[in-house]
């Protein structure tokens, strides 16, 4: 799983239209939960590799959120943005509870919006993604490294909210070779790999440093040799 790559992650969970009492018209107020807590996801499968993926709360608490800039999109298209929260000011509206990460936003009277809400009073869109780039997670192989679980505890950024078709993660951009390549295994070699390269970091600094000491060694006997040479011509010079 790649720090640097943002990941998508699909829930089938409930979206709707919120009615506001008093108010004329139609509501034009979307809500839904976009990330839900420490419940394994459905079964990932690619190139005979098996994951599931956890969310602990602690990756996605408010104190966090509010650093964040995440958009509410359609369809995971960054060009049909209807909704905002910049640092916690905005139009979409984020909470956190003790199941997950909930949301909801006034829409905007605009094409997109109009499009937005439509679609989901139709019952067209159903699911709720979110992106993010992960940050601090645990890989736990399972069945002699048939499956894989990645327990997610830190997120190093969320960047959106997205109205989607497919809730059985059809529009994920984690890649199994990635995951695998970060089982226990592959972890110990690469913390093997760190170790040996902090090692000769260390090295080298303590070469770097007897050199210099080296240099500074040469640099007191130069000057003490020029000083020696000098009082010896000062003394020839009086004789």
């Amino acid at each position: 799983m790649e720090q640097n790559k943002n990941e998508i992650r699909t829930f089938n969970l409930d979206i709707g239209i919120r009615e506001v009492e008093g108010r004329e018209g139609e509501s034009r107020i979307i809500q839904g939960t976009a990330i839900v807590f420490n419940a394994e996801s459905e079964v990932l499968d690619e190139h005979g590799v098996k994951f599931r993926e956890v969310i602990k709360p602690e990756a996605a608490q408010m104190a966090f959120l509010n650093t964040q800039d995440i958009k509410l999109n359609l369809l995971h298209d960054r060009k049909d943005t209807v909704a905002r929260s910049r640092e916690g000011r905005g139009n979409l509206h984020i909470d956190v509870d003790g199941k997950g990460v909930n949301f909801w936003a006034e829409i905007p009277k605009c094409d997109i919006g109009d499009r937005a809400l439509e679609m989901v009073r139709a019952g067209v869109y159903t699911g709720c993604s979110f992106e993010f780039r992960p940050d601090v997670y645990d890989i736990e192989e399972r069945g002699a490294g048939k499956e894989v679980r990645v327990t997610h505890k830190k997120f190093r950024s969320i960047t959106a909210f997205t109205l989607a078709m497919d809730p059985a993660y059809s529009q994920t951009t984690v890649n199994a070779r990635e995951l695998w390549n970060e089982t226990p295994t592959a972890k110990r070699e690469a913390e093997e790999a760190k170790r040996k390269a902090d090692e000769e970091a260390r090295l080298q600094q303590e070469r770097e440093r007897h050199e210099k000491e080296l240099a500074q060694e040469r640099e007191k006997i130069k000057m003490l040799q020029e000083q020696r040479r000098r009082e010896m011509d000062l003394d020839n010079f009086n004789y």
